[in-house]
């Protein structure tokens, strides 16, 4: 699990006040402001729209609210299709370019007259969906229920469900034949081939992630809450803004920012090339994944938050212990609801910590 360290890009705190006239792009950074709610003004629209962003094949963005898409281009929005019956909750384009969306429990598509017409059933409604490089990912965004799970969706309506939690899961997307994923305040990472977990980073408990995006080329992944966006490579967690947040969508060589509360979206282009600069200037320490020391409150303190037991035991694998392993201790901790499979990880802990120890 990687440390999140404070280097803040000043230029981005400047980002929520721009207006669609645009201003001077300060050193490497390029701002295009593609929406803002006087852009709408303007066009008479008056809309709320739901938290997804995708870009068409033609590279138009496309927004949705709860029963309408819309197209976003140099020329204004116009709406696509006609108004949907039902709620439209999420939306991506296939690998093949076709436009999936998620009406109340079901995928849908937009028939020749602009209908949205069934294409699959859902387990559950107000599920996300994302794309990969061949196939689909649907996910359960719910509290509702116990388990929430990720499937993955291949051509001609074959699925699979990949793994199950217990906690909501806000984003999905493929990356170097991983997949990422956001539940409450962690980013995780999980490997279909060996069915691992990782924990990338870990936010404070207040702080829900909402969205999680990468640059492949670059080798970055970035994540954002409400107010805030991170960066992520394989060294450390870096805070690039603390005013901005919302859905993100790296496209190209930029980095889109969607918040739908405030009707505003941007693209920031260079923002890859003043990363790296800061690292050039200033080597990144190496990630202390021990942000810090487990202790049996801190592992109750996880199951109450319902985490699953495969992301517990994750962050114990990446993490300094302390823990308490006494006879009744062990009978509070089952008391508590943890599982069997994470007291005995606790133990192995406390084992490969001191046999370090010992060889120091």
């Amino acid at each position: 699990m990687l440390s999140i360290k404070r280097i803040i890009l000043p230029v981005l705190l400047i980002v929520s006040g721009l207006q669609v006239s645009g201003m001077p792009a300060p050193d490497s950074l390029r701002y295009e402001v593609l929406m803002s709610s006087a852009l709408l003004k303007t066009m008479n629209l008056d809309a709320a729209f739901i938290g997804t962003l995708d870009v068409t094949p033609e590279r138009h963005v496309m927004l949705s609210t709860e029963n309408r898409a819309f197209l976003l281009g140099w020329g204004g929005m116009k709406p696509l299709g006609k108004p949907a019956s039902g709620t439209i909750s999420s939306f991506a384009f296939s690998p093949d370019g076709l436009l999936m969306v998620v009406r109340d429990n079901e995928i849908c598509y937009f028939d020749s007259l602009g209908t949205l017409t069934s294409l699959y059933k859902l387990p559950y409604s107000d599920m996300g969906i994302s794309a990969g490089k061949k196939v689909m990912y649907v996910y359960d965004r719910s509290t509702g229920k116990t388990n929430k799970g990720v499937y993955e969706l291949s051509p001609g309506g074959k699925h699979k469900i990949l793994f199950e939690l217990t906690s909501p899961i806000k984003s999905v997307t493929e990356f170097n034949n991983t997949l990422l994923f956001a539940t409450r305040n962690l980013l995780c990472q999980f490997d279909p081939a060996t069915k691992d977990y990782k924990v990338l980073a870990s936010l404070s408990k207040d702080k829900t992630i909402l969205s999680v995006t990468a640059d492949p080329s670059g080798n970055r992944i970035y994540f954002s809450t409400g107010m805030e966006i991170y960066a992520v490579n394989n060294v450390a967690a870096i805070t690039i803004s603390k005013e901005l947040g919302g859905i993100l969508k790296f496209y190209g060589d930029g980095l889109m920012v969607f918040d739908p509360g405030k009707d505003f979206l941007i693209r920031i282009v260079g923002i890859e090339k003043v990363l790296a600069g800061l690292q050039a200037a200033k080597p990144a320490e190496k990630a202390n994944a021990e942000t810090e020391v487990l202790t049996n409150a801190s592992i109750t303190g996880l199951v109450k938050s319902e985490l699953a037991d495969q992301l517990i035991i994750s962050i114990i694998r990446r993490s300094k212990v302390n823990f308490n392993l006494g006879v009744d201790a062990i009978i509070d901790l089952s008391a508590q609801g943890v599982s069997s499979d994470v007291i005995l990880e606790m133990k192995q802990a406390m084992g490969r910590q001191s046999s370090q120890v010992q060889e120091k």
